[in-house]
């Protein structure tokens, strides 16, 4: 009985050993800190850009420097800060509402968050880039809506918001494009040929936005075309289908699987396929759903780039290009411009569209009233020499 009771006392002696040794080296020690300012920052240059300025200075001779902060109006309401580490010489300040004179103020920190005096540096920004593509906008009549243009050389990150009247008379946004495009072409659709007026302005990241363009637009009509009415037109240079994937499933109106399969390998090439809408049309839009289930999305034989021609007469039957107009040159998108084999669920919400009806492309408006469609596919996807897609869709005037 002794033993044992001497083994407790020896393992409450050891237990309790470790529970202080554990104890002990938890403990935080308290970081150091103090209340000593640090020093300004000096030889202070300015170099102005558009909506904003770069700023490079001399940093204090201070062992505890953390970073050099800036804080500024870019507006009379909102301040912003900038900040760099005390290895780096420069600081940006963006986001400037107009171009004018405005006071950044500059302050080195150091560890214990201590702010040096201030220094203002006075930045003279030019005319921000919102405000310069603002003044590139311009409203027209489109199919259903209206369409808007603008120009955007530095390839500002942007927003364009397209405004008019809800069912309660308000003012509210229909539709926002954010883009990065040199070359803006948008629209908005949805709307009756009736006068009614729309709204633009251009919105940048920081919240800044532009006056607001107005003008009265009367839609062009449009309407979806009946695709009961279309049919293949067989020419003697189109490729066949193949696998049992016939033109015919490509307006049959179900988004699934068969779609139209052309024959791998079949010449010649490029690959191109013709068909009749069955009523002479101004075509507004089309959009074609690409083979998106299986993991073929931006895959196989899904059409990357290819032209779209036209005739109002029925085509050659002998396949040469007489008569034939060139409608536009399409180039199918991948949002995320990820690598092959490689998508998001915001590439595969694209492909499909809104609708199901899959991704939308604009016949310009200069082009000519047509019955007879014929696409030329240069590439595709998976860069093998075949196409395949779900459905197409085709919107005009036939009036």
């Amino acid at each position: 009985m002794k033993k044992i009771f001497y083994y407790l006392l020896v393992l409450m002696a050891v237990t309790g050993l470790y529970a202080c040794s554990k104890t002990d080296l938890n403990v935080q020690k308290p970081i150091e800190k103090d209340d000593v300012k640090p020093g300004v920052v000096t030889n202070i240059k300015i170099q102005n850009n558009p909506g904003g300025a770069i700023i490079t200075y001399s940093v204090p001779d201070d062992a505890d420097l953390q970073y050099v902060l800036a804080e500024y109006n870019i507006n009379s309401t909102t301040v912003r800060q900038a900040k760099t580490s005390r290895f780096s010489d420069t600081i940006k300040v963006d986001g400037f509402n107009k171009a004018g004179v405005y006071d950044v103020r500059l302050y080195a920190v150091d560890k214990s968050e201590n702010r040096s005096d201030v220094v203002v540096a006075k930045v003279n920004p030019e005319t921000p880039p919102y405000r310069s593509i603002a003044g590139t906008l311009t409203l027209n009549e489109d199919f259903g809506g209206v369409n808007i243009t603008f120009a955007n050389p530095e390839e500002a990150k942007i927003a364009v918001v397209i405004i008019t009247k809800d069912s309660n008379g308000e003012l509210a946004p229909i539709e926002t494009f954010y883009t990065e495009t040199k070359k803006g072409v948008f629209s908005a659709r949805g709307y009756d040929p009736s006068p009614r007026v729309f709204g633009v302005y251009v919105k940048d990241r920081w919240n800044n936005n532009s006056d607001t363009l107005f003008k009265t637009i009367t839609p062009l009509f449009e309407r979806k075309l009946d695709k009961t009415k279309f049919r293949p037109y067989k020419l003697p240079n189109d490729q066949p289908s193949a696998f049992g994937w016939d033109m015919p499933y490509m307006w049959d109106g179900k988004p699934g699987e068969p779609g139209f399969h052309t024959l791998q390998g079949a010449l010649p090439r490029p690959h191109r396929f013709t068909f009749d809408l069955g009523v002479v049309t101004k075509l507004s839009r089309f959009k074609i759903l690409q083979r998106i289930d299986g993991g073929w999305v931006y895959n196989h034989g899904n059409p990357r780039s290819w032209h779209m021609w036209g005739t109002a007469t029925p085509p050659d039957p002998s396949g040469s290009w007489d008569n034939w107009t060139k409608l536009m040159d399409c180039e199918s998108k991948k949002p995320s411009e990820l690598p092959f084999g490689q998508t998001t669920n915001e590439d595969i919400g694209y492909a499909r569209g809104t609708d199901g009806l899959g991704e939308e492309f604009t016949f310009p408006l200069s082009a000519p009233p047509v019955r007879y469609i014929r696409m030329e596919i240069l590439k595709n996807w998976g860069g093998t020499d075949f196409f395949h897609a779900l459905e197409i869709t085709f919107w005009g005037n036939t009036q």
